[in-house]
């Protein structure tokens, strides 16, 4: 499942209004930057951050590439 890392009055909504138009189910967890959760996604404690299995990454526009690549 993807875990979406993140608050929307950042550029996370981005990634947010991405998942919703493509209808993929994920977790969405209220993030601020450099929070624990940020430092967990990102080297530099940005948001947001997108985890897939294993696979981690940040930046939204990076993650909505990935997304739409993957779905």
């Amino acid at each position: 499942m993807l875990k979406l890392v993140g608050a929307t009055g950042f550029r996370t909504f981005r990634n947010v209004w991405m998942l919703e138009e493509l209808g993929v189910s994920y977790e969405h967890v209220l993030a601020g930057p450099r929070s624990p959760e940020a430092n967990a996604g990102s080297p530099f404690g940005k948001i947001p951050s997108l985890c897939d299995g294993e696979f981690v990454m940040y930046e939204s526009a990076a993650i909505n590439t990935y997304l739409g690549d993957k779905y």
